[in-house]
C-alpha cells in the first residue's frame, strides 16, 4: 500500500461471509488498478473473519466492539481509510473489473462526491428483483452529470471534502446527512456511468420486510431529527400515498431505461408490498423521530 496509495474500498456487511468474498474476489481482479487498500469493518455478527482474512491476507479487517449498525461501520472503515479518495461499497455488489480505475480517473475532476451505476446480476427471483427495482434501479443507466441521490453501495469521495464535514459522520455514516452538509458547503455531487457494481441480494420476505420498514423508518428518522411534533405530524400525512407514489417512480425509470419492462411486471406484487413496507417505516419513523431498533446505535462512543 504505501505512501503511494490513491484509494480506499470500505465494505460493509450486510447479508454474510459468503457475499463478502464474492465481493473482494471481484475486487482482487481489478484491471489496471491503482495502489488501493481495501477495509472490511468487522463485529463479529458473522462470526470470525480468519477464513477470509487468510484467503485474503491485503484486506484489513477492522475489528470493532459490539455489535454495530450498518451506519456505525460505515463509519468506523472511513475513519480508518488513509487513501486521498474513499469509495463505499457492500457485500451484496460485485465491481466492474475497472472500477477501482474508473473511481480514480473521475476524481481528476472536482467534484466531492461521485456515485455510480448499480447493474442487475441477473438471473433472479420476483422478490429479489422487487427489492432491486424499489433500490437500485434509479441508479441504472445515468447520464454523466450532477445528481442529487448517490447510493452508498456505490459512492465514492474525496478525502479532504469528507473531513470538512467530519462532524455530519463521525459516529454514524448517513449518506442523505453527508450530502446535504457537502452542498451546503458549495461541494458538488456527481453520477457516473463509467463506476459500475453488479448487485444481488439474497432475501427471504421476512428479511426484505424488515429491511425496507427499517430503513423507511430510519430516512425519515433523520429527515425530521430535532424536529417538533407538529412538524413530523405534517410529513406523516404524505406517506398515506406513499406505496402507490413509490411504485410509479419505478415504473418511470423502467420506461426512461427502456429496460427490465419484463421483470418489472413479474415482480409487480411484491414491489407493492415492500413499498408499503418502506411507507410504513416512514410513517413510524415520522410519528416517533426515532429510527428501528436494529438500527440504533448502541453506545455512545465511537467505534474505535
Amino acid at each position: 500500500m504505501g505512501q503511494n496509495l490513491e484509494l480506499s474500498v470500505v465494505i460493509v456487511v450486510l447479508e454474510s461471509a459468503q457475499r463478502l468474498e464474492n465481493c473482494l474476489a471481484a475486487l482482487t481482479r481489478q484491471a489496471g488498478a491503482p495502489q488501493f487498500e481495501i477495509i472490511v469493518p468487522w463485529d463479529g455478527t458473522h462470526g470470525p473473519p480468519d477464513t477470509l482474512q487468510s484467503r485474503f491476507p491485503e484486506v484489513r479487517f477492522l475489528l470493532v466492539e459490539k455489535r454495530r449498525t450498518y451506519a456505525e461501520l460505515r463509519a468506523a472503515g472511513i475513519r480508518s481509510a488513509k487513501a486521498p479518495i474513499v469509495a463505499i461499497t457492500e457485500d451484496h455488489c460485485l465491481p466492474r473489473e475497472n472500477w477501482c480505475a474508473a473511481i480514480v480517473a473521475a476524481h481528476s475532476e472536482p467534484h466531492a462526491a461521485i456515485g455510480g451505476s448499480v447493474e442487475k446480476d441477473t438471473p433472479d427471483g420476483a422478490l429479489n428483483w422487487s427489492f432491486y427495482l424499489a433500490d437500485y434501479i434509479r441508479y441504472l443507466d445515468p447520464a454523466d452529470g450532477p445528481s442529487a441521490q448517490l447510493t452508498d453501495c456505490n459512492v465514492t469521495y474525496k478525502r479532504t471534502d469528507l473531513d470538512a464535514v467530519a462532524e455530519v459522520w463521525q459516529r454514524e455514516f448517513h449518506e442523505n446527512q453527508v450530502h446535504h452538509a457537502l452542498t451546503s458547503r458549495g461541494r458538488s455531487l456527481w453520477i457516473s456511468p463509467r463506476i459500475v457494481v453488479r448487485q444481488k441480494r439474497c432475501l427471504t420476505w421476512r428479511t426484505a420486510l424488515r429491511d425496507r420498514y427499517a430503513f423507511g423508518r430510519l430516512f425519515a428518522s433523520t429527515r425530521v431529527e430535532g424536529s417538533p411534533l407538529a412538524k413530523r405530524l405534517v410529513m406523516l400525512g404524505s406517506c398515506l400515498l406513499l406505496p402507490a407514489l413509490l411504485v410509479a417512480r419505478v415504473a418511470g425509470h423502467v420506461a426512461r431505461t427502456r429496460r427490465y419492462q419484463t421483470e418489472f411486471l413479474g415482480a409487480l406484487p411484491a414491489l407493492l408490498v415492500i413499498c408499503a413496507a418502506w411507507a410504513l417505516g416512514e410513517l413510524i419513523g415520522y410519528l416517533t423521530g426515532s429510527p428501528e431498533t436494529s438500527l440504533r446505535r448502541q453506545g455512545r462512543e465511537g467505534a474505535p
